[in-house]
């Protein structure tokens, strides 16, 4: 039976990204999403508790919130959002704070980068995508200056993130969470046997 994941984010492109990485674990038909996406920060944070209400009753056995940090303190806002769901008491949650913005895990793997807008010289490797201001901005940048391509983050975020290497992702410190919340809690039959911790 197909585990019900729900996930709650600022924009369409973050749910379609993030269903892609949960992909590279668990086998195909395994699990299914339900989702509810803020549209910003502002609605996100003050709709989340009725959104995980909402999200338990229609079955979901985990629910990820996803909020990126921004110019945001980490602390804060994840006490905040913590706060705001805590008096559910639902267990299997995971706040996860992408340092400035979900794309800097998608910067991580630039040879996906390449692959989706076909860019055919090489591109230097990014030690630390957390590091990049505006990674969203940075992308754009970057494939522009390649091969004079328009990037949409509504278009090609999902596809980076099908090409992206989890090895790669967790480079990023703000993903380990989230790689660790899958291993530790949903059942190892659910997962793609080649998939290792």
């Amino acid at each position: 039976m197909a585990i019900k994941i729900g996930v709650i984010a600022e924009d369409i492109s973050d749910i379609q990204v993030i269903t892609e990485i949960v992909a590279k674990y668990l086998k195909p038909n395994s699990f299914s999403t339900k989702h509810f996406v803020g549209k910003g920060c502002g609605k996100l944070k003050n709709k989340c508790r009725a959104w995980v209400d909402s999200l338990i009753k229609q079955g979901c056995e985990h629910i990820f919130i996803f909020h990126d940090l921004d110019r945001n303190n980490e602390v804060h806002l994840r006490e905040s959002i913590q706060g705001k769901i805590a008096e559910l008491g639902f267990k299997n949650s995971l706040i996860v704070i992408p340092i400035e913005e979900l794309e800097a895990w998608l910067l991580s793997d630039i040879n996906a980068i390449r692959s989706v807008f076909s860019i055919t010289a090489p591109l230097k490797q990014i030690p630390n995508a957390e590091m990049v201001k505006s990674p969203k901005e940075h992308i754009e940048k970057l494939v522009r200056k390649a091969n004079n391509k328009i990037y949409l983050n509504t278009v090609h975020n999902k596809k980076i993130a099908n090409l992206t290497l989890v090895e790669q992702l967790k480079t990023c410190s703000s993903y380990m969470p989230l790689h660790t919340y899958i291993f530790g809690n949903i059942p190892r039959k659910h997962f793609i046997p080649t998939v290792q911790p």
